[in-house]
This record gives structure tokens, sequence and C-alpha cells, in this order.
């Protein structure tokens, strides 16, 4: 054989194995589309629910009722341990339930008043010394009356109130009365002197003891009063 007759050889038989294949590709794609085909169908079928089957209800097992067991009851010992444990805790209930005492404010006590400090007091020898000098100044505005020969000798005694300035706080009082009608004279002139030296001119060292001499009884002495 030439190469031209061997050439043509296995070409004709390239194309008859080509032909043979797209034979077979056709014919087992149409198998393959009608297997398809049919297992769709299947599997719609299978999807669709079946109709539903009517069965008779089962009733239910009825329980059968158990007989009540006869009532127990405690022991002497169980109803002693049953007090005592009920006991303490009513007490309990009944000590919550009181409500507490309200406690007790503290007392206040009142405030102690500040003790006032003690009055300050003339000594002996200045309530002398006053004395002197309230004597001196009545007996400066007194003019005893004239009296006779053979009259008893009368001392006036006459009781003065005296404000904080000095003044008269009541009119004097003549303690010692005269008996003698010739003597009647001499308590009048006293008790005009009294007034004469109202008020009286009180000195400043004397004025912070006023409680001392807011009272005075003097004595008007003619024998003195001469000197």
């Amino acid at each position: 054989m030439t190469m031209k007759s061997t050439l043509t050889v296995p070409m004709t038989l390239f194309a008859a194995l080509a032909a043979g294949v797209l034979v077979h590709d056709r014919f087992g794609s149409t198998s393959l589309v009608q297997g398809a085909a049919r297992t769709r169908t299947a599997s719609i079928a299978m999807a669709e629910p079946a109709a539903p089957l009517n069965l008779p209800p089962v009733s239910a097992p009825v329980p059968a009722t158990p007989e009540p067991d006869p009532p127990r009851r405690m022991t002497a010992s169980q109803e002693t341990n049953l007090v005592q444990d009920v006991a303490p805790t009513r007490t309990a209930s009944i000590a919550m339930a009181e409500p507490a005492a309200s406690a007790s404010p503290a007392p206040v006590s009142a405030p102690v008043p500040a003790t006032p400090e003690p009055r300050r007091r003339m000594t002996a020898s200045q309530e002398a010394s006053l004395d002197a000098w309230m004597i001196k100044t009545y007996f400066a505005c007194w003019r005893p009356a004239a009296q006779p020969a053979d009259a008893t000798r009368y001392v006036a005694r006459v009781r003065l109130k005296f404000k904080p300035d000095g003044s008269l706080l009541k009119p004097p009082k003549l303690v010692n009365p005269p008996s003698d009608p010739a003597q009647k004279s001499q308590a009048k002139s006293v008790l005009q002197a009294v007034k004469a030296c109202d008020p009286l001119p009180m000195p400043a060292q004397y004025r912070s003891f006023y409680e001392q001499w807011k009272s005075k009884t003097i004595l008007f002495d003619p024998q003195i009063a001469a000197r």
C-alpha cells in the first residue's frame, strides 16, 4: 500500500467511530431524560399526603381507686414533742407581735439658774460711820424747841424709810410720842427737821449698801444737838 492509502483507512475509521458516539449520545440522552421524568413523577406522587385513617378512639384505662388507709394516731411521746415544739414558736410569735417599748427620752434637766453673788455688806465701822453722818446731817436741819428747866429730858425716836436715791419712801414715824404736853413742841420740831433734810444727800460710798440703810431709826437728843 502506498502512503495515501495508509492515511485514508485511519481517517475512515475515525469518522465511523465519531458517528457511533453521536448516535449513542443521542439515544443515551433520550433515555436519561425519560428516566428523570419518571423519577420526578414518582417523587411528586410520594410527596402527596396520604388520606388519614379513621381509627377508633382508644379509651384510657381508668386507674383503680385505692382504698383509704385507716387514720393513724400519734403516740403519747409524739404529742408531747409536738407541744414542746409549738410552745417556743408561739412564744416567739407573741414576742414579735408585741410592739417594742418606746425609748423614753432622757429627761431634760432645767438650766440651773446662776447663783447671784452675795450682796456686799458694810463693815461695822462703815455702818457706825454712816449712822454718825446721818445724825449730824439731820441735826444740821433741826431747831430744838425751848424746854422748861424742870422738864424731863425727851429724846425722840423717829423711824425712817428711804428710797435708793435717799428720799423718803414714807412719812417719818415717831416711835415714842411724848406723854408730857410740854414736850409735844419738841416732837414737832424733830419731824420738821426730817422733812427739811428730804431728800437726804447720801454719800457715794454708801449708795451700794442700800439694803443696810433703806430703813433707819434716828435718835434726836437735844443735849447732843446743843454741843
